[in-house]
């Protein structure tokens, strides 16, 4: 495997990790597992291990900035003000 290869198969296990636990994150809150508190909490310790590297602490923060858009996406579409079920 040439060095370009594995690189881009590390870069695609990182944002296969990084999909899977924005995934597993954004379940726990919607069935009440977690709160958000708790998963901000979670976020800030993964933040304190990973301190010396830049890049891993960017991908945790990508994971609190992309939470709210996969918790909304996963609840369905969102209702319609003008949909009075009549």
């Amino acid at each position: 495997m040439s060095e370009a290869e594995r690189l881009a198969h590390l870069e695609a296990r990182v944002e296969a990790l990084s999909a899977t636990l924005k995934t597993v994150l954004s379940t726990l809150v919607l069935r009440g597992v977690l709160t958000k508190p708790a998963v901000e909490e979670i976020l800030r310790e993964a933040e304190t291990m990973v301190q010396s590297e830049p890049d891993a602490v960017d991908e945790v923060d990508s994971v609190r900035t992309d939470m709210p858009k996969i918790i909304r996406s996963a609840m369905g579409p969102e209702p319609d003000e003008d949909d009075h079920d009549h």
